[in-house]
């Protein structure tokens, strides 16, 4: 007589599956898939691909199965430890992230009042210089009477 014990899957186990499993929307399938595909492909590529637990892979006596479960627990730690890992290296990361959009932001702040100050600044130049222009106008419009009445004066003298 054969104990048998229920199939493991790694997935159910491990934490990324945990967040995958909670979906509160149907809708939210095409995100499973996708969360699912990246997780067996980084299992894949960090060589922790979960077993198949078909029939034949299970040992027959109880010492073998004892030795499968603690490699099986083993197995499920370091990955555990890796993802822990790599959490804390990404919430690191996203922290690094947001200080770096902080003072982007605090620069870009600074840029469009630089900005603004320069267009007020052209607006006063281009005013200035339709004044000087203005002016020189009238000025030239006056000296040209002058010239006039001073040469009808000296014709008179």
């Amino acid at each position: 007589m054969l104990c048998r014990l229920p199939r493991l899957n790694m997935l159910e186990e491990s934490p990324p599956s945990r967040y995958l499993t909670s979906l509160a929307h149907p809708e939210d399938s095409q995100g499973t898939t996708a969360a699912v595909s990246h997780v067996l492909q980084d299992q894949e590529n960090t060589g922790h691909v979960p077993m198949d637990n078909s029939d034949s892979d299970l040992p027959a006596n109880p010492t073998s199965l004892q030795q499968h479960l603690a490699k099986l627990k083993m197995l499920m730690s370091r990955q555990k430890a890796e993802y822990e890992s790599k959490i804390a290296s990404l919430e690191q990361r996203n922290r690094e992230l947001q200080s770096e959009i902080k003072g982007m932001h605090s620069k870009l702040g600074q840029q469009r009042k630089w900005y603004s100050l320069v267009e007020m600044k052209m607006r006063n130049a281009e005013r200035a210089k339709e004044d000087a222009e203005k002016r020189n106008e009238m000025l030239q419009k006056e000296m040209e009477e002058f010239f006039e009445t001073f040469g009808e004066i000296n014709r008179w003298k």
